[in-house]
């Protein structure tokens, strides 16, 4: 499989971990020193974010991308970019729909594909 699927093909798998608040499976999409910056301006690290997700204080009801692209850096990096429209519940239980632009680095760690920085910006 070409390395741009496969990349693919784990960021799908880790939305949809996020979605699910799968923190077992969380734990496999990204690099131990991940710096995973939101549209507020907040940083987490892996332990943080995943932490977050699996108490609920961020609650991804759907994340849907569209114009992204690859650009790989040799045969062990790759940044993403492109759009993506999240799906947000509040802690009062309010849907909210945020658009954003982002920017993503995946390294190859042996075999597997993991992301080590994300930065997002919200359009709206």
């Amino acid at each position: 499989m070409e390395p741009t699927n496969q990349i693919l093909e784990v960021d799908q798998r880790r939305i949809a971990a996020m979605v699910a608040a799968d923190e077992e499976d969380l734990g496999l999409f990204f690099t131990e020193d991940l710096v995973y910056t939101h549209t507020n301006g907040v940083a987490d690290t892996k332990a943080a974010l995943i932490d977050k997700i699996r108490t609920g204080q961020y609650r991804y009801t759907g994340i849907e991308t569209d114009e992204v692209l690859i650009q790989t850096i040799g045969d062990r990096a790759a940044v993403l970019t492109g759009r993506a429209v999240l799906g947000i519940r509040t802690s009062d239980g309010k849907k909210l729909a945020v658009p954003i632009r982002f920017t993503s680095v995946y390294v190859k760690d042996e075999e597997t594909w993991k992301m080590t920085v994300w930065q997002s910006t919200r359009t709206e």
